[in-house]
């Protein structure tokens, strides 16, 4: 069972989930990894990375980003891609003082946003030994108008010209969904099956909440791991991605983005949908690629 700590990040105390090996002995240090949730979700659902991860050897600090979760921060739902990178980087120097952590020895983890996030942090931060991004988000300017018609970008543009307006004027921003039916303004407007998986969210996570700032939507246009990613070498980097059928993470993005990046690099398209590394089997077939990469990239562990 993982044990609830907090770490500061931007002035505000932050919480995360730490993993420690069963087997792990007195005066020992392990490679630590950091894993971060997608789009405004939280530290509760990477469980299963987690203790994937812990069961081969690894220390293992999954976070809450400010702002969500069970960390501070307000006003709550504030998606500012700037500030969760600056959170997995201060929870990276939380993790190197850990007695049991050898700290010249770290990875990040990340799925969809967070795989833009650990994109991003890893072009930035030479402590990152290893990297690995699952259906990365690759440009946020381009993740917002994929997921639009021409109709409801330009409707979306007009909001946020409203929204700073009324931020001027010394209003708070307005609040959206995190995700919606097509057509409607939201984080992400898409397909029944993935309004659905916020929905399931919702009922199976209670940190977890349906709000964000309609200002976190400026923010993300601004923010292009893709413009970055080739600074992460010559440091390894791994994509797990998903071959079918993903409207939220479409194969040719994630192609651009590999193509982008310098070796050592690799890619995985695994024959599954959009949904499909989120529950079985391709849950445990993307944890165990990854898993397989950072013993590789950090090891030795013991055993």
């Amino acid at each position: 069972m993982p044990v609830e700590v907090t770490y500061r990040s931007g002035g505000l105390d932050c919480a995360a989930d730490l993993y420690l090996p069963a087997d792990l002995q007195a005066g020992e240090r392990r490679p630590g990894l950091v894993l971060g949730h997608g789009f405004s979700l939280v530290k509760a659902m990477l469980a299963a990375q987690a203790e994937c991860f812990c069961a081969a050897g690894f220390v293992v600090m999954a976070i809450d980003y400010r702002s969500f979760g069970l960390s501070a921060g307000e006003p709550r739902g504030q998606l500012f891609p700037m500030n969760l990178a600056e959170d997995y980087r201060n929870a990276m120097s939380w993790l190197q003082q850990r007695p049991e952590v050898d700290g010249a020895r770290i990875g990040i983890w990340g799925a969809s946003f967070a795989g833009a996030l650990v994109s991003y942090v890893a072009a930035l931060d030479r402590r990152v030994g290893a990297t690995v991004a699952v259906v990365p988000v690759t440009d946020g300017y381009g993740w917002l108008r994929l997921l639009r018609s021409e109709g409801k970008w330009s409707e979306l543009l007009t909001a946020l010209e409203a929204d700073r307006a009324r931020r001027h004027a010394g209003e708070a921003s307005a609040r959206i969904p995190v995700c919606g039916p097509e057509g409607t303004l939201c984080g992400i407007p898409s397909e029944p099956a993935i309004v659905e998986f916020f929905a399931q969210a919702k009922q199976l996570f209670p940190t977890w909440r349906d709000s964000i700032t309609l200002e976190s939507l400026e923010k993300i246009l601004e923010f292009s791991p893709l413009a970055f990613v080739d600074r992460i070498s010559p440091r390894p980097y791994l994509i797990i991605s998903t071959a079918g059928h993903d409207v939220v993470h479409p194969a040719h993005t994630v192609a651009d983005l590999y193509a982008r990046a310098r070796e050592p690099k690799r890619l995985e398209f695994l024959p599954f949908s959009q949904l499909g590394l989120y529950a079985e089997p391709g849950l445990s077939t993307a944890n165990n690629l990854a898993c397989a990469f950072f013993v590789e990239r950090l090891g030795p562990l013991p055993g």
